[in-house]
């Protein structure tokens, strides 16, 4: 079996709610970088694509910024599909992916399933991130690569910069190659990369982002419009909702259902915008298995209620006990 070592670079941009029924896309891969590394970890090949957007065409200012990639560029990129055909190619059959991080691969599902792809290949991979952990500190924070280089004193060469996604993709092969990988994978074991609740959510294709600004209500900061307004992405009729549940970092997500169109994952931010408090509602194309992790929050939610609301009422057949 052959390591895939991958990482991707993606255009971002929340555009302006297009025609009912017509995708809306927020994230789309414009390169695709990778390292073959044999069982024994031993260098193989390298891949590396541009690849020419279809649903974004105007780049993201911060991207282009960040990656060093610009519009000129892209437009000699292969189209998704057919870089796919060929990068599935090159990985050949027998490969597991390897990745620095949680986000490459559920965004690489994701634009499998917007170009109706399959995407059965890319099950079968793991985050370095973990091994890395696992086998230095212990820690469960998610290191950045920079710190993992150093850690190992490899050598970051100011003429492959950050960013690009066959440099980072070799900066990971490295890591790779100080680790025992084999174990670091046996000790995953079967069920493959742990994602937490929040990065599951994350990995969702938007569909609509809207703000609302907080107000003073009853003399505190609140922002009910957001919990409330719940409209389908896409034909803007009300939708059912269900209960606001924390699925991490202290951001409420909801269930709610179209009757029309079916379900959607809702959920809620907050930042500071021009000196005021804005909510931001980030409406999610659902799928099964956002639904059953909102599920199990939502029972685990339930259950602490019922324990709570247990305790309150023996503590109050106790008070009623000492006043007879």
């Amino acid at each position: 079996m052959n390591y895939i070592v991958l990482d991707m670079e993606w255009n971002q941009s929340y555009p302006r709610p297009d025609a009912a029924g017509k995708k809306r896309v927020r994230n789309e891969i414009i390169e695709i970088g990778a390292v073959k590394l044999s069982e024994d970890v031993s260098f193989l090949d390298t891949y590396k694509r541009l690849v020419r957007p279809a649903f974004i065409k105007r780049l993201n200012s911060h991207v282009k910024k960040l990656t060093g990639i610009t519009a000129k560029m892209l437009e000699g990129g292969g189209f998704f599909p057919d870089v796919i055909d060929e990068f599935r190619a090159w990985c050949g059959e027998d490969m597991c992916l390897i990745t620095w991080g949680y986000d490459d691969v559920p965004m690489l599902i994701s634009c499998l399933k917007m170009y109706g792809l399959p995407t059965d290949w890319v099950k079968k991979w793991y985050n370095l991130q973990v091994i890395f952990n696992a086998q230095t500190d212990g820690g469960s924070n998610q290191r950045s690569l920079k710190y993992a280089l150093e850690y190992f004193n490899c050598e970051i060469d100011e003429k492959h910069p950050w960013h690009d996604a066959l440099n980072d993709a070799c900066y990971t092969a490295a890591i790779c190659r100080r680790l025992d990988l084999p174990a670091g994978i046996a000790a995953y074991g079967d069920a493959g990369p742990k994602i937490s609740d929040y990065e599951l959510i994350s990995g969702l294709r938007p569909l609509a982002k809207n703000r609302y600004i907080y107000v003073l209500e009853n003399g505190k900061l609140r922002c009910s419009d957001a919990f409330n307004h719940n409209l389908c992405p896409v034909c803007g009729e009300r939708m059912s909702r269900g209960r606001w549940v924390d699925m991490g970092r202290r951001k409420p997500v909801t269930l709610c259902e179209c009757a029309k169109h079916g379900k959607f994952v809702m959920r809620l931010g907050a930042v500071n915008s021009g000196g005021e408090r804005v909510a931001v509602k980030v409406t999610y194309e659902s799928t099964p298995e956002a639904e059953a992790a909102y599920n199990r929050r939502l029972e685990r939610m339930n259950e602490k209620g019922g324990r709570k609301r247990e305790r309150a009422a023996e503590q109050k057949k106790e008070e009623k006990g000492q006043t007879v």
